[in-house]
């Protein structure tokens, strides 16, 4: 689709100091455009409609200092403004209806400006050529943003996709999503998981390729996706397929209703991946780690319990306190199995053995304790650099 450039010829050619004098006047401006535009209280909001008067003769501005750099930023806002009366289902010459008038206003407006800044007729002339230069090229791209969105292009489609994946993450209600799902053309699945990704120091950025049916955002500071049917078949291969370039950790299956829910799981799992405190060679799944998130959900807590409840250790020197703690956990992590725990240790039964006597001497009744073997096990959990599993 082609549209009319901004002609910069007569922005270029306003003196730059005239720019510098006009933007003080610039809310007096904005009152005289508003008196002229609105003939009746009702028919617009003053205060929001001033505020966009502020915002389009600070945009002109902006122009006539600098028209090559600020035209890309003003035409992109001006984009954004038709694509949203296409999603809203406005009529375009509803805009270009306001439009004439606005200019209309503006010029007079502009034209009052200068008289009382004694500019010449030729410097007036120019800024007029800029004005009706300015309005075309807003016209052009706020038609633009709009047949845009009303056809349907990939990149408008993305926008809905967005649009509501954010919802589903926030706090959209069940009509608000159904709405939403219905602009994306995404058929609403019975659950979802929330994905978090964090890029690998060693690879570039670089947005997957991802099914149709994956709602993604990488736009945010920390790039999410939506898993529909998390279960289904080929789930974990598409998953897989980002370790390379992405630490990936899935959120818990949950209703579309409570994604918001699964991410905040994905990201509290994510930070302790970061951390180093779950590793991160294979996709994490955050219902394979309960007990480490919910250990460093409270770790302030067990810290503080770590003090007394590991205080038998204290008298021994740093090379037994540190064995005969990784023993404890590998047999209240295996039911007192000292077989199991020797081979997780990879040392002999026996060996165990000899350990848990010395840890009974050091612990006392402790060990027979359920709640405090529990209480023994989560602090321990927590001081080990990476917890199993």
């Amino acid at each position: 689709m082609t549209r009319p450039e901004l002609d910069t010829r007569p922005f270029a050619a306003i003196p730059r100091d005239l720019v510098a004098r006009m933007r003080p006047w610039v809310g007096a401006a904005a009152d005289d455009l508003l008196a002229d535009l609105v003939t009746e209280p009702d028919e617009a909001d003053a205060v929001q409609l001033r505020t966009g008067i502020v915002e389009g003769l600070k945009h002109f501005y902006d122009l006539l200092e600098d028209p090559a750099r600020a035209w890309p930023r003003i035409a992109e806002l001006y984009r954004e403004v038709g694509r949203e009366m296409a999603i809203r289902g406005r009529d375009l010459e509803e805009m270009h209806r306001a439009m004439r008038r606005a200019a209309r206003a503006t010029w007079r407006t502009l034209t009052a400006l200068a008289e009382t800044l004694e500019v010449d007729r030729r410097t007036l002339g120019l800024i007029a050529d800029a004005q009706f230069a300015y309005m075309d090229a807003v016209a052009a791209e706020v038609g633009h943003g709009y047949e845009t969105e009303a056809a349907g292009s990939e990149e408008a489609v993305h926008r809905h996709r967005v649009r509501l994946l954010r919802t589903l993450l926030g706090d959209g209600d069940a009509a608000e999503v159904a709405a939403a799902a219905k602009d994306a053309g995404w058929p609403v699945p019975r659950t979802v998981a929330a994905v978090a990704l964090h890029p690998r120091e060693d690879a570039g950025v670089r947005p997957p390729a991802l099914p149709r049916e994956v709602l993604v955002d990488f736009a945010r500071a920390e790039p999410c996706l939506l898993l529909p049917d998390p279960e289904g078949p080929g789930r974990d291969r598409l998953l897989e397929s980002l370790l390379r370039e992405w630490t990936v950790v899935v959120g818990p299956t949950v209703p579309v209703g409570r994604a918001a829910e699964s991410l905040r799981w994905a990201r509290e799992a994510l930070a302790l991946a970061r951390r180093g405190r779950i590793g991160d060679e294979e996709v994490i799944r955050t219902m394979d780690h309960v007990p480490t998130l919910v250990i460093f959900m409270a770790e302030d807590l067990i810290e503080h319990a770590a003090d007394s409840r590991l205080a038998p250790l204290r008298g021994l020197s740093p090379v037994q306190a540190d064995r005969l703690a990784e023993t404890l956990l590998s047999l209240l992590e295996n039911n007192f199995n000292a077989t199991e725990a020797g081979n997780r240790l990879h040392v002999h039964p026996q060996t165990v053995r000899y350990r848990l006597r010395h840890l009974e001497e050091l612990f006392g009744d402790d060990l027979q304790d359920p709640r405090r073997c529990l209480e023994l096990e989560m602090i321990l959990r927590a001081r080990r650099e990476v917890p199993a599993g």
